[in-house]
């Protein structure tokens, strides 16, 4: 069988989505309430960090199936071991991640790294399904999503209520909604439980949607066929974007948590609304045509890389280290102002442009330390961590 060619659109848009979720993470927990009310901030937040999510997420499967290509001939043991210590994996470096950057208590935050190792493990299954059933439980996980919600007391999860976006409101009032406070963790099982499923973060419902519509887009790839589904799949994108903004529009008026629970709903990312899912997708399906279309069909496209493109790469390949290193610079930050000055000062350190700056000067550091790491072999990320247990512990059955 013939070398599976690497989808560059992929890589470019994981690195790109990563680097400016360093930006959104630091304008959100650095900036202050001041940083709140200004455009930068509500285009980061939310804008670029809704849509950068659900893109993120879908790469995660797009990309199970084109690692899974590169090795055609394994065995089903093998292949299944070797997506367990995967996910195993990263869902462990997701709770670390998180007691690291803001104590032992956060680990049930269900942030993306542990959504990203529970979906690892259920892709692997996916490849004994036709691609239309795993289309089908994509969209019920959304579409079930509102309901399994209204099960669950809204006060207990979301009991600080909602408030209109700043900024956005101003133009367009009810379209946007945002929680107020933060999501309370709760050390009891079936709370735990609760948030993983479905309050969260990032929480099995809806969240699990894309990478299973991402292993369908990558099983496309794979076979030759997302070429010609450019067209359809791009004007089925603008249908989703309309679909959604217009559900939001009809359901401006109505009360600010019908975004837990209903259909028609204003625009909201914690929890992620229906009406914002659907945007999602659609945004998805255009960037990534776009770029797919740039990277992999154009006829006069090749290996030449410029140097945007160089550090996407690079930032893809060292995705997980990346990600985990800078929560850390973000939490490590904030106890370091702790100790010296005795104030906790999330979400009140900095004013918009010093934490755009400083959003800047950590992408800037990470890449440069990435560049020496990668030069070293990359001796000691996580990834090579992944790579040696994976050689210790997973084997493939001898070929009779």
């Amino acid at each position: 069988m013939d070398a599976i060619k690497r989808v560059r659109s992929v890589d470019v848009l994981r690195g790109f989505a990563l680097m400016a979720m360093v930006l959104i993470h630091f304008v959100i927990y650095l900036g202050d309430e001041g940083a709140m009310y200004t455009w930068p901030y509500f285009i980061l937040n939310d804008l670029l960090a809704d849509f950068g999510a659900a893109g993120f997420l879908t790469m995660v499967g797009i990309s199970q199936v084109l690692s899974a290509a590169k090795t055609p001939d394994a065995d089903a043991p093998y292949l299944f071991k070797k997506a367990a210590l995967r996910a195993g994996y990263i869902f462990a470096v997701g709770l670390l991640m998180l007691a690291l950057t803001w104590g032992p208590h956060h680990i049930w935050q269900w942030d993306i790294l542990t959504l990203i190792g529970f979906a690892t493990l259920v892709l692997y299954f996916c490849r004994f399904l036709p691609s239309w059933l795993i289309l089908l439980t994509s969209a019920g996980v959304a579409v079930l999503t509102p309901w399994l919600r209204s099960l669950v007391d809204p006060a207990v999860v979301w009991g600080a209520g909602f408030m209109p976006t700043p900024v956005i409101s101003d133009v367009a009032p009810g379209l946007f909604v945002m929680l107020q406070g933060e999501i309370p963790i709760v050390w009891q099982w079936d709370a735990v439980l609760r948030g993983f499923l479905l309050a969260g973060e990032f929480p099995v419902f809806p969240w699990l949607a894309f990478p299973l519509l991402g292993f369908v887009l990558g099983r496309r790839i794979i076979a030759g066929r997302y070429r010609r589904d450019l067209p359809y799949l791009t004007l089925l994108g603008f249908l989703f974007v309309l679909l959604g903004l217009v559900g939001a529009w009809v359901g401006r008026g109505r009360p600010a948590a019908a975004v837990v629970t209903e259909y028609l709903a204003p625009l909201s990312f914690y929890p992620d609304s229906f009406t914002l899912l659907l945007c999602q997708v659609g945004v998805m399906f255009v960037v990534f045509n776009i770029l797919y279309y740039w990277y992999d069909v154009r006829p006069d496209t090749g290996e030449r890389t410029g140097f945007l493109t160089t550090l996407y790469n690079r930032t893809s390949r060292f995705s997980l280290t990346f990600y985990f290193l800078h929560y850390l610079l973000i939490g490590w930050t904030l106890a370091l102002v702790y100790v010296f000055t005795g104030t906790y000062r999330v979400f009140d350190l900095l004013g918009i442009w010093a934490a755009l700056v400083a959003g800047l000067a950590a992408v800037v550091a990470l890449e440069l330390l990435l560049k020496v790491w990668e030069a070293h072999g990359a001796r000691y990320s996580l990834e090579w961590f992944l790579a040696v247990l994976t050689a210790r512990f997973v084997k493939q059955d001898a070929q009779p």
